[in-house]
């Protein structure tokens, strides 16, 4: 058990014997790496749990050290866990996260949208894989003489003997398990990321079901410890982890995972105290009573816990690390005094995984994070360089971190952790109200030395120095990395990383589009909207723009659903093999908010035009606010002026060399196809 376990453990403790409680936060159980490897065999299978007054069979993954296992199978008792809350998996820079995940999932449920559909042979059986959401890895596909894959999405495993008849090509097809070799890069940036099945038409389905877990690098230690350069945390401090899952259970038990937006109203009815949950609008009578007997409920959970209670006892304050892990449902936090009704501040430290810029200004960053947060001055004297805000509003798959006081309270020693009504459009999805945690105050604003907020902390300014912006990484499998760059060259291993680079030039010959790089000036403009022909559905768009705002001739592609074998965007990297910076913008001609998601890499939400300075957060999912009433879903009515939208403008960095894909991740969106294939080659 390493330190910071043992501390965990001591606070939980300490706070149960001094609250009397017994639904105190726990923190996810945690599997750390041991000589820069976590080697990890992974079970998704059903369990069945209890949970806000039902007994669900849900779907966790079984977790275990493969050293312990018993061929593909985790043993009974120690060592073995299964938390529908999800598992944290605590990694350095340099490590090798080695999984083994075994498919023992029941046949896609009859809810399942998609699973009994156009491509129903191939979802039926419920095939899944794994997606480690933010981390800046090799898309690796698996080779003859390697067998593991990187964070790679176009494979399907399948429960044993259960292969489709029909296999489209271009994925890759498995009923035995499949085995992962993801190398962290030694550049890598500490932070909270996840990981999630991204199985297209299905991802919905598994990630409301349970399947998700997060994983962290490193420690916020190295970015928010006290140092010679930095006003920090001095001493020990108390981390919390804390995963945000939602799951939509009917009055008989089973699991709706096909989520339903509407399951119950977006405010609590008379008497209803939603503390952790709403009740379904069919448990109401005529006169609007709710009747719980006979309802459903949608169960919001914290590390699988409803409405627990969060002890703020240690001395210098916490840091809370929030992942939304939903499938679709957006947050917006906040902690309202109890005696007031209040928002308390929380400062801001991280935002998906990076640190924010200590020196950002509020309004800057506020208008880069596109209603992520609502900021605020802090409290205390160090407002002009710490950057605090009265709600988070998280989308799904966002994180952030923040700095918790433990002489927060204004005028009582407790506070109520809610999420607030999220409206994503006039006729779109309004995701509920509800009370997630009680928060207890244990020092008081007389109780001895506390920081308020934290004066200065490091930047993200390592991530633009760093993996971001040096030479391209591209594994042999012979080496943890090896460098190609014309400038950084490693002779000593040239004839193997040629060969290596002919082999995926080869790979793609047949297959790839024109991989040129964008033109002087010139950007990528991706639609988000509704295909023809469809009155619900969901689909992507793109076209090349020149310098002077005007589409290239002959790049413009028509809003579609995602099909894996077009590729949408190809680019090489820059000369000599660096990073390639791009600017992309946003125009969403839809009639309700997306929320973009990139895979392999960050980006930095500009204010105005893709050539503006590149300050405020680094981030890899931002909200996409839909326009007037004349958005009809179509890039007609745009390109009329009838959908009035404005673009949200990004400057990416590619770093990573092969196939993955850009989606919305609401998943009930990306099941729908609004989802997309990029390449990126060596140059």
């Amino acid at each position: 058990m390493n330190r910071s376990t043992h501390l965990s453990f001591f606070f939980a403790a300490f706070a149960n014997i001094l609250l009397g409680q017994s639904n105190i936060l726990t923190e996810p159980p945690t599997l750390k790496s041991e000589k820069h490897q976590l080697d990890i065999l992974m079970v998704a299978k059903p369990n069945p749990i209890s949970l806000a007054g039902f007994r669900p069979t849900e779907w966790t993954y079984e977790v275990c050290r493969r050293k312990n296992a018993i061929g593909n199978a985790c043993p009974a008792g120690h060592g073995t866990v299964a938390p529908y809350g999800g598992v944290r998996l605590a990694l350095d820079q340099g490590d090798h996260l080695k999984i083994r995940l075994v498919n023992q999932l029941p046949p896609a449920p009859p809810d399942a949208e998609h699973a009994h559909g156009p491509m129903g042979d191939m979802l039926a059986d419920n095939p899944t894989n794994l997606h480690t959401h933010g981390l800046i890895v090799e898309p690796r596909r698996a080779t003859r003489s390697d067998g593991t894959y990187g964070d790679y999405v176009y494979v399907l495993g399948y429960p044993a003997g259960k292969l489709p008849s029909m296999q489209d090509p271009g994925l890759d097809y498995t009923d035995q398990p499949i085995d992962y070799d993801i190398y962290i890069p030694r550049d890598h940036p500490s932070g909270l990321f996840w990981f999630h099945p991204h199985a297209h038409g299905l991802a919905l389905n598994q990630v409301s079901e349970g399947l998700a877990g997060i994983i962290t690098i490193g420690s916020p230690d190295d970015y928010l410890a006290d140092t010679p350069r930095h006003k920090g945390i001095a001493g020990n401090h108390q981390v919390r982890h804390l995963t945000l899952k939602d799951i939509q259970i009917l009055s008989d038990g089973t699991v709706l995972d096909q989520e339903d937006p509407e399951f119950c109203e977006p405010e609590p009815g008379p008497g209803e105290n939603r503390q952790g949950y709403c009740y379904g609008t069919g448990g109401s009578d005529d006169s609007g009573t709710t009747n719980p007997a006979s309802a459903g409920k949608w169960v919001f959970s914290i590390n699988g816990q409803v409405f627990p209670t969060i002890p703020v006892v240690h001395g210098q304050g916490e840091v809370w690390r929030f992942t939304n892990a939903s499938g679709s449902r957006a947050y917006e936090l906040a902690l309202l005094d109890d005696a007031t009704g209040k928002p308390l501040n929380f400062q801001v430290l991280a935002v998906d995984g990076v640190s924010i810029d200590s020196g950002a200004s509020l309004q800057a960053l506020g208008s880069r994070l596109k209603g992520r947060i609502s900021p605020s001055y802090c409290s205390s004297a160090a407002k002009g360089s710490a950057i605090c805000a009265t709600s988070l509003k998280m989308f799904p798959s966002s994180r952030v971190e923040v700095w918790v006081s433990s002489r927060q309270a204004e005028s009582s020693s407790s506070a109520t952790l809610v999420t607030r009504t999220v409206v994503t459009g006039d006729d779109a999805d309004r995701w509920p109200s509800a009370k997630l945690a009680k928060v207890i105050f244990k020092n008081g604003r007389n109780g001895g030395s506390v920081t308020d907020t934290l004066s200065t902390y490091a930047s993200s300014s390592s991530v633009r120095a760093g993996i971001l912006s040096g030479a391209v990484r591209i594994s042999d499998r012979t080496a943890d990395e090896l460098t190609v760059s014309q400038a950084k060259g490693m002779e000593s291993r040239s004839d193997s990383l040629r060969a290596h680079i002919a082999s995926l030039t080869s790979a793609w010959a047949g297959s790839s589009p024109s991989c040129k790089a964008l033109g002087p000036g010139h950007y990528r403009r991706i639609f988000l909207g509704v295909p023809t022909g469809t009155e619900d559905g969901f689909g992507l768009g793109y076209e090349e723009v020149d310098a002077g705002g005007h589409g290239v001739p002959g790049t413009f592609q028509e809003l579609a659903p995602f099909d894996h074998a077009n590729i949408n965007v190809c680019l090489p990297l820059a000369p000599g093999n660096q990073p390639v910076q791009e600017a992309w913008e946003l125009v969403n001609v839809a009639a309700e908010d997306h929320n973009f998601h990139i895979h392999q890499t960050k980006f930095r939400v500009l204010a105005a035009a893709p050539s503006d300075s590149e300050t405020g957060a680094l981030v890899d999912n931002v909200p996409v606010p839909h326009g007037n009433a004349g958005c009809d879903g179509s890039v007609s009515a745009w390109r009329t002026g009838g959908c009035l939208v404005a673009p949200v403008k990004l400057s990416i960095p590619f770093s990573q060399v092969g196939d993955f894909v850009y989606h919305c991740h609401i998943l009930e969106h990306e099941d729908g196809g609004m989802m997309a294939h990029i390449r990126v080659v060596p140059n």
